[in-house]
């Protein structure tokens, strides 16, 4: 088993068991998403073969969703000395569900991973990988209409939707990607991310971002 193989059975058997519905292929990071963003010139190139791919909605699932490939290769790892019970790779892969299609979504997800991505190679010294409970600025509304309240990512384990995969490889828990507003990351800097995470739930926004709806505070 080597990585190519444990790339094909994320891609091509993994996750369209999980998600079903039709998609558009792979969307895979640029250079110029690392170097306009965030202006890093040295790009690993390896990277360029990351990216997000689209599942339309089914019928027994009324809403789109976004998730990365990639995060989960075991780059650095032998096929010999794969670890089933450890993480494979970086152990996650983003996903992020929302009731509708758009161009900005796939650019949201490539932007979070390069930024992850960056973080995880110490590009940001003294900062962490994205993790459960994080609160990321995005600085505008997710979907760039002015009208949308939602300009935050809650990062979280949706762990009860989407447990995450196996593959020969090691382990891979999905990180959840739902958008919040500026009010309800200031009410989860007191109250937790979790239960914020809860108040959306009771609500309905989570973990599928309305971007249409309004704050919750």
């Amino acid at each position: 088993m080597n990585l190519e193989e444990v790339w094909r059975i994320r891609e091509e058997q993994v996750c369209p068991s999980l998600f079903g519905g039709t998609g558009r292929g792979i969307f895979t990071l640029s250079e110029g998403v690392f170097q306009g963003r965030f202006r890093q010139i040295d790009v690993d190139p390896r990277w360029l073969f990351l990216g997000v791919f689209e599942f339309a909605p089914t019928t027994t699932r009324p809403f789109w969703i976004y998730v990365t490939s990639g995060h989960s290769n075991p780059w650095n790892e032998a096929p010999g000395s794969f670890v089933p019970d450890g993480p494979s790779g970086a152990g996650v892969e983003f996903l992020f569900a929302t009731k509708e299609q758009g161009e900005w979504a796939i650019r949201q997800v490539l932007n979070l991973l390069a930024f992850d991505l960056l973080l995880r190679a110490g590009r940001y010294p003294g900062k962490p990988p994205f993790a459960d409970g994080d609160r990321i600025p995005l600085r505008s509304p997710v979907n760039n209409d002015p009208a949308c309240v939602l300009r935050n990512m809650l990062v979280s384990f949706a762990g009860e939707t989407w447990p995450g995969f196996n593959l020969p490889s090691g382990a891979v828990r999905f990180l959840t990607l739902v958008g919040v507003s500026d009010a309800e990351v200031s009410y989860a800097k007191t109250a937790g991310s979790e239960v914020l995470a809860t108040a959306l739930s009771a609500n309905g926004y989570y973990p599928v971002t309305d971007t249409h709806r309004q704050s919750l505070f």
